[in-house]
């Protein structure tokens, strides 16, 4: 089943749909730190829809939004490798000066768990975690506005890995959920990460760029 366009005008949700992502767990994410788009590890990204990004919640047409923010990130550092650098299968290690950081969130988070029955019950399928990007959009917009202040953002899995990624909206800005340091932070460059981009790169059949 495709996952339809347009949501349905309301949603149901229950317990059973929300997903607690502890505080004492980590997330992982790759950012760059250089080049014409250089952002800070816990900044959420304003500006958008993205066309290659499959949760955006911008309004259309792609511009700043001050209302919508997104952040890509995961539960482990292979599959935020994967995520990164699917395009071409290599992950590139100076272009851009791209980090790799861990953080654990400042309070427990609550996420839309897209894994469960939820997007079957409204109206679509488990499909739609692996679905057209301009339809996953169009209901990423909807679940922020709708539900926006009860979730933190998505749990779902990865088209790549199968392992869990993790979206996060406005509400980590409003109500904040980044701690003030991150538990690792360091340049793909810093050869104190070669074993974490090694063991990603043999897990998911990448080649490394140095």
């Amino acid at each position: 089943m495709k996952v339809p366009v347009t949501p349905p005008d309301t949603f149901t949700t229950d317990g059973q749909h929300l997903r607690t992502f502890g505080a004492d767990a980590a997330l992982w994410r790759i950012y760059r730190t250089a080049g014409p788009h250089p952002t800070a590890w816990d900044a959420l990204r304003h500006y958008g829809p993205i066309t290659k990004q499959r949760w955006d919640p911008h309004a259309s047409p792609v511009g700043m939004d001050p209302d919508a923010g997104v952040l890509y990130a995961s539960a482990d550092p292979t599959t935020a490798f994967a995520e990164v650098y699917q395009d071409r299968r290599v992950i590139a290690r100076a272009q851009g000066a791209p980090a790799l950081v861990a953080w654990q969130p400042a309070r427990d988070l609550t996420l839309l768990d897209l894994t469960t029955n939820w997007p079957v019950v409204n109206g679509s399928a488990a499909s739609m975690m692996m679905g057209d990007k301009r339809s996953t959009q169009a209901w990423a917009r909807a679940i922020d506005m709708r539900l926006g202040d009860r979730v933190d953002g998505l749990y779902a899995l990865s088209s790549i890995t199968s392992r869990p990624v993790i979206t996060l909206f406005s509400r980590t800005e409003r109500e904040p959920a980044f701690p003030l340091r991150p538990q690792l932070h360091a340049l793909l460059t810093d050869a104190s990460i070669d074993a974490v981009i090694d063991r990603a790169a043999r897990e998911i059949g990448y080649g490394v760029l140095a």
